[in-house]
């Protein structure tokens, strides 16, 4: 074999270890869950109407949400993920769903 391919070969073999490396840090530098990610996830969790949303108290669901979005999320971002989840419900009583996860939130 001539030194050429030699080096045509290990520089294959570089081009691949860099790839690998390179998709390795992009995956682990993603977080498992971020704030738009709870949103959708909270979204799907609420039962609602028009008017209120009904499983903000009692649903364990949903509470397991908001434990997992404590120990996931900083603290700076839980009452926005909270408002945004309940803005794309569009139920007429937002500060009383708030107030409610918020009460949770707080109590854990």
């Amino acid at each position: 074999m001539k030194r050429t391919d030699q080096e045509r070969i290990e520089r294959e073999l570089r081009r691949r270890e860099k790839k690998v490396r390179v998709t390795e840090r992009r995956t682990s530098a993603r977080p498992e869950a971020s704030a738009s990610a709870y949103i959708k996830v909270l979204l799907e969790a609420f039962e609602f109407d028009d008017n209120i949303i009904f499983n903000t108290a009692n649903d364990e669901n949903v509470q397991e949400l908001l434990m997992s979005m404590k120990e996931d999320l900083p603290e700076k971002d839980w009452e926005g993920v909270l408002r945004s989840a309940i803005r794309k419900t569009k139920v007429q009583e937002k500060d009383a769903a708030f107030s409610e996860l918020k009460a949770i939130l707080d109590a854990f």
